[in-house]
């Protein structure tokens, strides 16, 4: 299998994370891309979406969207290894699966801040539309804590999901013009100490 793949993104560390759970490393081939954005790239000549990641299986289908490639590598691994699922399959089911759409959501809302400011002249940024996703973004922050702390420190896709997003928030502070520290310092927090107890996360922290 190959992944295309980045260093940076959020989105990708996610599949990641569930590579190194599972210990699928040598089975996926990371295809590593400069810049999501760069048309010359060869992600976006062979993947039809040129979006990050996207998993080419053996068989040459591709797979997109990091749930879709999380879930997939997770049922992958636990079929071959005495390692549990990370997406539950009873009743937690759903509250994790909710956590993860609430990380994407928030994700998802950033991504036209974030390609504005770091691609087009301050002069050319929609600066309305930043400020009312960032509004809800805040919101949604204080949301992501309630529902995280039932689960504690404990490991599935949606608290991976989770860290992600909140690491990924750390590094892009400055140029997000948000200080996750001081709007949830509790969040950062927790992220610190889900990096230091699974290798999954530290071994894949954005640098």
């Amino acid at each position: 299998m190959k992944l295309w793949h980045s260093t940076t993104s959020p989105f990708v560390r996610k599949v990641m994370a569930v590579i190194k759970y599972h210990r699928l490393d040598e089975q996926v081939e990371l295809m590593t891309i400069q810049s999501s954005f760069d048309p010359h790239s060869p992600h976006n000549q062979d993947n039809p979406l040129g979006r990050v990641p996207a998993l080419q299986l053996d068989n040459g289908e591709w797979l997109y969207n990091s749930q879709v490639i999380s879930e997939y590598l997770d049922d992958l691994g636990a079929k071959n290894s005495s390692k549990a699922n990370l997406l539950p399959r009873d009743s937690q089911r759903w509250k994790v699966l909710q956590l993860y759409a609430l990380t994407d959501g928030i994700l998802e809302n950033t991504l036209p801040i974030i390609s504005e400011r770091l691609l087009r002249p301050e002069n050319e940024w929609w600066i309305a539309r930043h400020q009312q996703l960032t509004e809800r973004n805040i919101r949604s922050f204080k949301v992501l804590a309630e529902h995280l702390a039932p689960f504690g420190d404990t490991l599935n896709l949606g608290t991976i999901s989770a860290v992600c997003l909140i690491d990924w928030y750390v590094l892009r502070g400055e140029k997000l013009g948000i200080n996750l520290n001081e709007i949830a310092p509790e969040l950062v927090q927790w992220a610190r100490k889900m990096n230091e107890k699974y290798t999954e996360l530290g071994e894949t922290q954005p640098k």
